[in-house]
């Protein structure tokens, strides 16, 4: 993967770590979900490591939990 994106949790915590080319990454899925939503429904993207679908493998604080499976839902009322 050419970029660094995590989602880590620590003590109740949601930590994102990224690399500029991770944190575009995450803006463009986020953009593309909003536009492809259809009024008066939802969708859902996943962001998944190991399956070259968005996530980095290696956690960035000794202290954290990986998250390996992200999921984020628009809700278009």
């Amino acid at each position: 993967m050419e970029y660094l994106l995590t989602f880590e949790l620590e003590n109740e915590e949601l930590t994102i770590h990224g690399s500029p080319k991770g944190l575009q990454h995450l803006a463009q899925q986020l953009e593309n979900l909003i536009k492809f939503t259809k009024k008066g429904n939802f969708d859902h993207i996943h962001l998944i490591e190991d399956l070259n679908l968005g996530l980095s493998s290696e956690k960035q604080s000794e202290k954290s939990e990986l998250i390996n499976h992200v999921k984020i839902y628009c809700w278009n009322n």
